[in-house]
């Protein structure tokens, strides 16, 4: 459900583009634990995993977004930080 849900925000995202005044407080992404990863709410969730879309694609080169894998991708975030809730975002996922 919340696959769908955040696919659903993504679309919204590109025809609406938003910025909501609760998300603008500063995060930082290197501290961001899995704990905190899995708690965030379905458009939370999308920020965030848009930002770590950008964040890999800087550093791979691959500048193609793929929104028809996002949600595939979002469950295997959720499916590593569910086993490794005291680790970083980010160290889970190779970094």
């Amino acid at each position: 459900m919340k696959k769908l849900l955040v696919m659903i925000f993504a679309a919204i995202l590109v025809v609406f583009p938003l910025v909501n005044p609760a998300l603008a407080a500063k995060v930082d992404m290197g501290k961001l634990t899995c704990a905190q990863f899995i708690e965030l709410d379905v458009e939370e969730t999308a920020y965030v995993y848009f930002w770590l879309d950008g964040y890999f694609s800087a550093k791979s080169g691959d500048l193609v977004l793929d929104t028809t894998t996002a949600g595939d991708d979002i469950d295997e975030i959720i499916k590593r930080c569910e086993a490794n809730k005291g680790t970083t975002v980010l160290k889970i996922l190779g970094q």
